[in-house]
């Protein structure tokens, strides 16, 4: 498992911690709770016995890496013990402690009536916004029966936010995920490079020269957070904790570079 940098550190502790807002039900969660979700490496199986389920539960202690820009899948399963129950996702793409923000949420679909034995699955996608801000933030998945839908396939969602106080029965499950930049992974570092770094490792500070000239830098750590940035050509690396890191290096003829470099 990678080392996290000190400032990745702080910033998943200030995300674990945030104040996040819990939505409220009439009638908890019994019959009707959350009994799986699967979401890239989460796979997340809680009890589907009645009378011990908690309306909320958090399980930010799981997380999976999701990339800005591209697009995944995600399943929920769980019973419906009369009415059919809508299935909403919410993701606090900027980190800003609520899921209020446009491209937040995504409706997964309905699940129809069933009792725990016989729970159906529905599946959906999560589309990840190409801006959205690197680093550990909060999902959460939101299940609520449907009384209009008993009757009627086509009822409007019963889901209107992430802290919704009129919801009938169901559960909320809290998750983590963790986001990555969308211009920068290991598997894009330059193979080929006109970029010279020295000395790498370093313990200290780093030089960087290129043929065209440099115009900036920016150091990011393998969350794809931005640590640092810069004109000079001598890049101080003192304030970082020691491991891998990503150097992307702007030229003047308006190219990048992108290089892994390493703090001893």
């Amino acid at each position: 498992m990678k080392k996290l940098s000190t400032l990745s550190a702080v910033m998943f502790y200030m995300m674990m911690n945030a104040q996040y807002c819990t939505p409220a039900f009439q009638y908890g969660a019994d019959s009707n709770m959350i009994t799986n979700v699967s979401f890239g490496n989460i796979n997340n199986t809680s009890p589907s016995q009645s009378g011990s389920t908690q309306a909320y539960e958090s399980f930010t202690s799981l997380s999976t890496d999701i990339k800005a820009g591209n697009t995944y899948q995600i399943s929920v399963k769980g019973p419906s013990s009369t009415f059919p129950s809508d299935v909403v996702v919410f993701i606090d793409f900027n980190n800003n402690g609520s899921f209020d923000d446009a491209g937040e949420s995504f409706t997964i679909g309905r699940l129809g009536a069933a009792n725990p034995f016989n729970a159906m699955t529905i599946t959906g996608t999560i589309a990840v916004p190409a801006n959205a801000t690197p680093g550990a933030t909060r999902m959460r998945v939101l299940k609520n029966t449907n009384t209009a839908a008993y009757s009627n396939p086509n009822a409007a969602n019963s889901i209107n936010t992430a802290c919704d106080s009129g919801l009938r029965a169901g559960q909320t499950e809290d998750y983590s995920v963790n986001i990555l930049a969308s211009n920068l992974a290991t598997s894009e570092v330059t193979k080929k490079s006109s970029a010279k770094i020295y000395p790498n490792p370093t313990s200290a500070s780093l030089t960087v020269k290129t043929e065209e000239g440099l115009e900036k830098y920016e150091v990011y750590n393998l969350a794809g957070q931005k640590l640092t940035e810069g004109t000079s050509d001598v890049v101080n690396m003192d304030s970082l904790a020691s491991g891998t890191y990503l150097i992307k290096i702007y030229t003047r003829d308006k190219k990048s570079i992108t290089e892994k470099i390493i703090k001893k």
